[in-house]
């Protein structure tokens, strides 16, 4: 039996890694501004030694700033592959292929082989998580940090209170890649705390090891917090206290906020699975069948029906909170859901195997999503394997870089980027990276001389450039324009008091 887990497992992780793979194969990924800011955040930690407390910036609604756990681990591959963004593409293919494999080996350990390699199978394929290994973002590890932590969890509801520091631990983890997620899965955890004393299942020193190791992750931001005025503290109070939110909330406004939620959630849920949107009834309906037959079989260990429990009303009592959040929210902030809904459906469907009628339905099932996945994942290759990415893949950039040096035929030129974020993070990151060292120049930033315009058109919007040509450049006179096939838009000039 072991061989034969062991090879299925595999089997597992090969079908996991080919829809994963694409940009490892073709070296073209999106390198859009976050990725830009984070490289230049990690390049001032590994190249120019400076250690920061926080990572970026997040929420809009000030005073939020994620951990610096993601910059560092960008660091590895930073370090690694001399600052070439594909290592942190790498990264994300590992991490994704790591939570299908740890999912196989501690559900193991929690249910069985057969819970494990269906729920394994189920992350390998799902659309959601598929899509977490093929682009550098900071929230896409929670899914891995989400496998960990519904492990701890059922632990801690098997009386083995020891894990229960590693469980809060995960969730200050966390914080460091999404902060709205660590922030409702901690509020979500305080709701449902009563019942880990109410049974009995932890000791004192474990709550208090708890809240230790939950403090020792979110001890670079307590310091941050604490050299400049408690302003993470004061953003928390002020969302707590809704002084920030809308001062015309109507009932409207409620009805479209509580819509903007509903339909995160919707989508959540659909992209989870191969056909979510057509068969989702299909779906919920097995999902709350088994959860109901399970809580009823008195065979069934208290810990496991516990953790089913938890597990369905994950998606409801998230909802609820988020509904006392008067903004619009983004499907990021709920990313762990996918592996709730995986974890609840493979352990349903190994339950409800059983029976013939409900084997018949769960087999029609999983042969849909295979067929699914391989349409899918046939259609990926084609389109993405050779798609250029335009200007927002990191072939195009390096094409405008490279088409400017070497317009520049070794001269000296200045560089001036437009950019419909007006930072111009990926831009930097790139002349560094790439530019200075294959043509041993960086290009000065002013309008002096031969200078280059690297105009980056608004999809949206693709006129707005130019305000910018004619209200912040205004001089020099164009030698030539070309708009490359990326779309980017290359204009040479020459400062009129040279020409």
């Amino acid at each position: 039996m072991n061989k034969k887990f062991l090879l299925l497992s595999i089997i597992i992780i090969i079908v996991a890694a080919v829809p994963r793979s694409i940009e490892l194969l073709n070296h073209n990924y999106l390198f859009g501004f976050d990725q830009g800011l984070f490289f230049e955040a990690v390049k001032k930690i590994v190249v120019d030694r400076d250690l920061t407390l926080i990572g970026a910036e997040v929420g809009g609604r000030g005073g939020f700033f994620q951990g610096p756990g993601w910059y560092y681990l960008l660091a590895i591959p930073f370090f690694i592959t001399n600052g070439d963004p594909y290592g942190a593409m790498v990264l994300m293919f590992f991490i994704g292929i790591l939570t299908v494999g740890l999912s196989i080996f501690l559900i193991k350990k929690m249910f069985g082989w057969r819970e494990s390699l269906v729920v394994g199978f189920l992350i390998a394929i799902s659309p959601a998580v598929i899509t977490q290994s093929r682009f550098i973002w900071p929230p896409f590890p929670v899914s891995l940090l989400i496998v960990l932590f519904l492990y701890f969890l059922f632990q801690v509801l098997k009386k083995r209170d020891h894990f229960l520091p590693f469980l809060t631990l995960t969730i200050g983890l966390i914080v460091h890649f999404e902060v709205a997620t660590a922030g409702t899965l901690f509020l979500q955890t305080l709701i449902l705390s009563p019942i880990l004393f109410i049974k009995k299942l932890v000791a004192f020193k474990y709550v208090v090891l708890a809240l230790a190791s939950f403090l020792f992750a979110l001890s670079p931001l307590i310091l941050f917090d604490f050299r400049n005025e408690f302003i993470i503290t004061k953003g928390i109070f002020r969302l707590a206290s809704g002084s920030d939110a809308p001062h015309a909330i109507t009932q409207v406004y409620l009805m479209h906020m509580f819509a903007n939620h509903l339909d995160i959630f919707k989508y959540n849920f659909f992209s989870t699975f191969h056909l979510g949107e057509k068969i989702w009834f299909l779906l919920i309906a097995i999902v709350t069948s088994g959860v109901f037959l399970i809580t009823k079989d008195k065979k069934v260990e208290w810990a496991k029906k516990a953790l089913l429990i938890y597990l369905i009303t994950s998606p409801v009592i998230l909802f609820v909170i988020f509904m006392f959040y008067a903004w619009p929210m983004w499907n990021w902030w709920i990313l762990e859901l996918a592996i709730i809904y995986i974890f609840l459906f493979g352990m349903v469907s190994i339950y409800l195997w059983r029976k013939l009628l409900w084997r018949i339905v769960i087999v029609a099932i999983f042969v849909l999503f295979s067929l699914s996945f391989v349409q899918s994942s046939v259609e990926a290759f084609k389109n993405d394997l050779n798609d250029y990415g335009g200007t927002h893949k990191i072939k195009g950039k390096l094409d405008a870089i490279d088409y400017i040096y070497k317009d520049a035929k070794g001269k000296s030129f200045g560089l001036l980027i437009f950019s419909p974020p007006i930072y111009t993070f990926p831009y930097d990151y790139l002349i560094w990276w790439y530019g200075e060292r294959k043509y041993n120049y960086v290009p000065h930033q002013e309008k002096k001389g031969i200078f280059y315009l690297l105009i980056e058109p608004d999809p949206h919007k693709p006129w707005t450039y130019n305000g910018w040509l004619e209200t912040v450049i205004k001089d020099g006179e164009i030698i030539k324009e070309t708009t490359l096939d990326s779309g980017f838009i290359i204009q040479k000039r020459v400062a009129e008091n040279e020409e």
